[in-house]
């Protein structure tokens, strides 16, 4: 039995109206010592208490609390829609929350990037189903698109009754229209997109309150991007279709060593930082997240960089996944091509990042400021990338067996680049905010370049200076 269907098969059973067999069903199928408390440090969850979703475009993080505390619409790299994960007080959220919450507990249901919360009240126990939709029949093996441009929550009460408050909070001044069976939002800062909110049960605002019996279940879907809305009865169909697409492609797992479960659910988080349509892997969902708790370290990962994507996307072949290489390879020597140099990281398109701005209008994750968006890293020379590509290069071509020729031309140029500026300054791996310096590890990965060039043209017989290079 799947997952989505042993959630649907638990809500039946409580509806039965038979509450001796709801009742011990219910305690062999829910752990209530797993239910932890909720608590929260200058009002944020502690970073453990959020799960992550995705669809290949964006990505938004789920607390245990049941509030979307942080989603960028329709990428990665897009202005938040919800954005409390930076400002508490003030910042935007959907919250879906029982009267007097007790204790929760989340997980991701198997083999998928599907979270479930379940929220123990004083007179029930909830569970939120949430996930970003992928559309139905999708290969995540490809690089087509694959985002369904829509937030599901599916809500069922699993024991007792419960007081559900639903609430969006917003921008200030966000226009928001009451539309048939849903509502019309427009962000401001989202350039024009619309966002529209459908409900099984209707709602009278984007704050009420919702009574719901064991048993009784309500859906929520919020759609952006200029999709059509799914109905409501379409809304555990959609879950159906993305927990599939996520399932076909884990089918690819191959991996003997320890620790299989962790490695497995790795996986799985580095495809959720891929956006498929062009094969770049975001170093993180977020924005200014803090290396230290109320320090300056608060940087915008929402980009791509070389050198993490291709560690990525090195570990991702050695368990199976072999498409990701080939489709990052693509992207990251396009995006390389488009410019004079080699940049340390580009956005999900290939395309240089905005210049980096500090924003003091948020108060940070636990007061930690500057908030930024952008990366001025964008701008660094760091000569590590050319050893970073030419081993992704070689790795590819060595496991499947072909480059083409004028892959090769590409390639043999970012050779020459690496033997004539291994010795100079640079500003290293750390990105440094200094004057640029000679870095060891850059050096190292320049000879990484020119071992790999060597290998690369001795392996399917390309024309090279194979002995200068070694």
């Amino acid at each position: 039995m799947s997952s989505l269907q042993q959630l649907s098969s638990i809500s039946k059973l409580l509806a039965s109206g038979n509450h001796r067999n709801r009742r011990r069903n219910f305690n062999v199928l829910i752990d209530m010592d797993a239910f932890r408390p909720l608590f929260y440090f200058d009002g944020y969850l502690p970073i453990e208490d959020y799960g992550l979703i995705g669809d290949g475009a964006t990505a938004a993080l789920t607390g245990r609390d049941g509030t979307i505390w942080w989603m960028c619409v329709p990428r990665f790299d897009s202005a938040p829609l919800f954005d409390s994960m930076i400002d508490a007080r003030r910042g935007s959220r959907f919250t879906i929350m029982p009267d007097n919450p007790v204790g929760s507990r989340q997980f991701y249901l198997p083999d998928s990037g599907v979270v479930v919360t379940e929220i123990r009240s004083q007179s029930g126990i909830l569970s939120i189903t949430d996930a970003l939709v992928l559309r139905e029949g999708t290969d995540l093996t490809g690089d087509a698109e694959a985002a369904g441009h829509q937030l599901i929550r599916h809500v069922v009460v699993l024991d007792g009754e419960v007081d559900l408050n639903v609430g969006i909070k917003l921008a200030p001044g966000t226009p928001v229209n009451r539309n048939g069976d849903g509502f019309q939002i427009r962000p401001s800062g989202l350039s024009g997109l619309e966002v529209r909110l459908i409900t099984s049960i209707p709602l009278l605002s984007l704050n009420a309150k919702v009574h719901l019996s064991s048993g009784e279940r309500m859906s929520f879907a919020l759609n952006w991007g200029g999709t059509d809305g799914h109905s409501t009865v379409n809304v555990e169909e959609a879950l159906t279709h993305t927990l599939k697409a996520w399932r076909r492609w884990i089918r690819a797992f191959h991996y003997g060593g320890p620790q299989e479960p962790i490695v497995r659910r790795s996986a799985i988080t580095l495809k959720l930082l891929d956006y498929f349509k062009s094969g770049a892997i975001v170093a993180a969902p977020t924005s200014s997240l803090p290396e230290d708790l109320g320090g300056r370290r608060n940087w915008d990962y929402r980009y791509s960089w070389i050198r993490d994507a291709a560690f990525s996307v090195y570990a991702l072949d050695r368990i199976g996944f072999s498409s990701e290489a080939r489709w990052f390879l693509k992207w990251a020597l396009d995006a390389i091509e488009r410019g004079e140099r080699p940049r340390v990281l580009y956005d999900v398109c290939g395309h240089i990042p905005p210049p980096e701005q500090e924003d003091f209008n948020h108060s940070g994750y636990r007061g930690s400021l500057p908030v930024r968006w952008g990366n001025a890293a964008v701008d660094q020379i760091q000569h590590d990338v050319y050893g970073e590509i030419l081993d992704c290069a070689y790795q590819w071509g060595k496991s499947h067996g072909s480059i083409e020729p004028s892959l090769w031309e590409f390639l043999r140029k970012l050779v020459t680049a690496a033997g004539n500026t291994c010795h100079n300054p640079d500003h290293g791996i750390w990105e440094v905010r200094t004057p640029p310096r000679r870095s060891t590890y850059s050096a190292a990965l320049c000879q990484v370049a020119l071992d790999r060039g060597a290998r690369i043209a001795a392996l399917f017989d390309f024309p090279g200076d194979i002995a200068a290079w070694r």
